[in-house]
């Protein structure tokens, strides 16, 4: 009988023969080690990013095969199943890297190419110097050697740690629900175990178990070659991550107060005893802790019954009563009595607190109202109700500790049930908030002009999957945006806008006014001042941002280049709707990062001195591909027909040479940029909705059920604004005419109605920005025009006046 197959993939600078010492004891699997592009003696060159990585290691394994991995390429593991679910139907990663990159030394160490080839030099050509980073036992000359040229072979080593970045490592795997086994050692003096509950945040949809090994290094393959290859085919899977019980043992493992608990099965786990025994005078906290509770996307809370101060007589018998009530897993913890207790719904930008005086099983019964307060970073408008101490314990103090277990789970927000016991503060419980009407603003504006209200089914599906990974790219420049880990898009009504926070949070880092973000995008925003010492010591970081952004502009064509091929090949295959709403989540996070760099381009290119060359905007005779709403795919199209992606536009050497140098005056030159950039969009858009197959259009290209409602800012509490949006004048002029028939009254600028401005004598929107496509449009026509918030309805059918960015009212 054949046996299955089990791949080997060492990390950065490792070979096949690397796993020679474990290879004889293996005796289940047919193991099989891997050498990707760049490693070992494999011929091909360096993969140029993670996703050419990816799409290596699946060409290079069968599907339903076993997969070991480490570190750097363990990383790899995750977004081939991001790529294609179910590739690997065992999925082991040792010491996984991607958490916290940006606040770790080696990576920052590693920065510098000189450092970086100094150390491959050194791995390569004196290993043994290394032997205190490998294992904490003394290998034999001959395992040093074997190292030494696996580093020496590897010439993918220098370049993997510019394609291992913060802002490259995790975008949508938060998505991926495979079985993913992560196991550790707790002699790794690579990567720690504390790094465990971070990846619980990070895989917050997988089957996800962790299990720690005692004595473990960050090699065992070498170090204990048998006892890796037995526990290895024994499929021993540790403890399951996503529960009550699972998040708290991680939690501890990180270095947070937890109060000491155990999960268990059933009551005649053998550990139970000793645990109860352990603190006799002890009363516990018996609670439900199944795989069903406290999801990513359903809290499902509250199922099953809590039993609170039971003495250790009763807990066997109040474990056994869950478990025949069906609850999988029962966590048994310590019973604090609190002073003060509460619940804090915690992002890093702020915290939306309830409380109670004493347990919070009064909150929980109904019996008290709980006191409330919003806390946060960002300043009065975000904030409400001031934190009154209360029993020793202060606003800064609570603060602290609630944003230090966010810290643990990677900085995604959750909800955190904490107790103050008088002396310190003990978390209860971490789970992720799957529905939760933050204190976040929102807005339509941007998102309005090109998405219809009721966007399809296949758009939103990308656009939510892709929220969260889309602002990484914004860590090139400032790795804060990490830690505040702010969706692009969020959710209101069931129906997406854009994350205002998301952006507002950096001005406030930045000392910039929110008035200049309204006047950009349009809609209105809370009120933040101007810093000037903010601003000052900012300055290193803006030109950064205006390098990093600038450069992104010209990686732009080769990456619409391989999407449009990846979607030619699913065409090739006869994809499914399914197949191609994921490809299209991929594209989406790829189109609005260009975008934003696009966008930070515009916002320091010093204006147009340098001339307006013309856009895309320019010669749209016959465009097939340009209509009203042609940002969804699933607007209808008309017949298909070739349509080959356009060129980059061609520039002469001197804009260039100010381009590179960031020299201002390219306004002209970024519009230009951004209009060739939205044209090829929609020319792919346009082969994609014809790519849908008959079978699945019903579904994929129906309206979404929920509408996007709200026009311009508001709270995603539901609260509106008290703001004004901005009116500015898009392109001067003297028009009359009847409003809503001569003179356009729009609600947004939709730059696929370019046919209707062309035709109107003037347009006027309620909503839009300076930079808006929309706007673009209209100056390219010299069509008089202006963004005019607050336009009288009872207008429309009247003759009125537009001058120069003024409506009024003919008598």
């Amino acid at each position: 009988m054949n046996k299955p197959v089990m791949y080997l993939l060492a990390g950065n600078g490792g070979a096949a023969d690397w796993w020679d010492d474990a290879l004889p004891h293996f005796q289940r699997y047919q193991v099989v080690p891997l050498e990707l592009p760049g490693f070992g003696d494999n011929p091909q060159a360096p993969c140029e990013d993670l996703a050419a990585y990816a799409q290596a290691l699946l060409a290079m394994t069968v599907q339903g095969s076993a997969i070991m991995a480490v570190g750097v390429n363990a990383l790899l593991v995750l977004h081939a199943l991001q790529r294609q679910p179910g590739h690997f139907c065992r999925s082991v990663l040792l010491a996984p890297v991607g958490a916290f990159l940006w606040q770790r030394r080696l990576p920052a160490l590693m920065s510098p190419l000189p450092i970086r080839k100094t150390i491959h030099w050194l791995l390569a050509n004196k290993p043994a110097l290394f032997k205190h980073k490998f294992s904490n036992q003394t290998w034999t000359p001959a395992q040093y050697q074997r190292m030494g040229a696996g580093y020496a072979r590897c010439r993918a080593f220098v370049p993997h740690w510019d394609l291992v970045r913060a802002d490259t490592a995790l975008p949508l795997l938060e998505w991926i629900t495979d079985p993913v086994e992560l196991v550790w050692g707790d002699q790794d003096n690579v990567l720690g175990i504390a790094q465990a509950a971070a990846w619980s945040a990070i895989l917050a949809r997988a089957d996800l178990t962790v299990c720690l090994k005692t004595g473990w290094g960050h090699y065992p393959w070498i170090d204990s070659p048998a006892e890796f290859a037995a526990w290895l085919e024994s499929g021993e899977r540790g403890f399951v991550a996503h529960t009550k019980g699972g998040r708290l043992r991680l939690a501890e493992l990180a270095g947070q107060a937890v109060p000491p608990a155990l999960s268990l099965n059933d009551a005649l786990d053998s550990r139970l005893p000793a645990f109860l025994a352990s603190q006799p005078d002890a009363t516990w906290a018996v609670r439900s802790s199944s795989y069903g509770e406290d999801q990513a996307d359903a809290a499902n809370a509250g199922l099953s019954t809590t039993f609170l101060r039971e003495l250790t007589t009763n807990v066997p018998a109040r474990i056994t009563e869950l478990s025949e009530a069906g609850v999988e897993e029962v966590v048994v913890q310590r019973f604090i009595t609190p002073k003060v207790s509460g619940i804090g719904f915690v992002r890093h930008l702020s915290v939306e607190l309830e409380w109670v005086e004493g347990h919070l099983e009064s909150l929980a019964d109904g019996q008290v109202s709980p006191e409330r307060s919003i806390i946060s970073r960002l300043g009065e408008s975000w904030s409400s109700d001031t934190f009154k101490p209360s029993h020793g314990l202060t606003a800064d103090l609570l603060w602290r500790f609630l944003q230090g277990v966010l810290r643990v789970f990677h900085y995604v927000p959750g909800d955190v049930e904490w107790a103050w016991d008088g002396q310190q503060l003990w978390l209860l419980q971490y789970r992720p908030i799957s529905d939760y009407g933050w204190r976040r603003h929102l807005t339509a504006a941007h998102i309005a002009e090109i998405l219809p209200p009721q966007p399809s089914v296949f758009v939103e599906y990308a656009q939510r999957r892709a929220a969260a990974s889309i602002p990484a790219i914004m860590a090139r420049w400032d790795s804060r945006v990490l830690q505040d880990n702010e969706p692009f898009t969020a959710v209101f009504g069931g129906a997406s806008y854009i994350n205002n926070d998301l952006f507002l949070a950096r001005l406030a880092d930045w000392g910039i006014s929110a008035s200049s973000y309204a006047g950009e995008v349009g809609g209105a925003t809370p009120h933040l001042p101007w810093r000037p010492l903010r601003m000052l010591r900012s300055l290193p970081l803006f030109l950064r941002m205006q390098r990093i952004a600038r450069g992104h502009l010209l990686t732009l064509e080769r990456g619409l280049q391989r999407f449009d091929q990846e979607l030619s090949e699913l065409i090739a295959q006869g994809a499914d709707g399914q197949q191609l709403a994921d490809w299209f989540t991929r594209f989406y996070v790829f189109v609005v990062q260009g975008n934003l760099c696009i966008a930070t381009s515009l916002a320091s290119s010093g204006g147009d001195l340098l001339g307006r060359p013309p856009t895309a905007y320019d010669d749209l005779e016959n465009s097939p591909h340009r209509l009203p709403w042609e940002t969804d795919p699933g607007t209808p199209r008309p017949t298909s027909t070739d349509l080959p992606l356009q060129a980059f536009p061609q520039w002469s050497g001197l804009i260039r040479v100010v381009h590179s140098t960031g020299l201002p005056g390219l306004r002209g030159y970024y519009l230009q940029v951004r209009e060739w950039y939205r044209d090829n969009l929609m020319r792919i858009f346009f082969r994609l909705h014809h790519a849908m197959p008959a079978a699945d259009r019903a579904h994929w290209f129906a309206p979404h059920p929920d509408i996007r409602s709200r026009d311009g800012s508001f709270w995603q509490d539901g609260r509106e604004g008290t703001e004004h949006a901005t009116g500015f004048m898009i392109y001067p002029g003297q028009v009359q005419g009847i409003l809503g028939d001569d003179i356009l009254l729009e609600d947004t600028l939709d730059p696929g109605r370019h046919a209707h401005y062309q035709a109107a004598r003037a347009v006027i929107a309620r909503m839009g920005g300076r930079l808006s496509h929309g706007s673009t449009l209209l100056r390219e026509l010299r069509k008089p025009s202006a963004v005019l918030p607050q336009v009288d309805v009872a207008w429309l059918g009247c003759e009125v006046l537009y001058r120069d960015g003024e409506l009024t009212l003919v008598k």
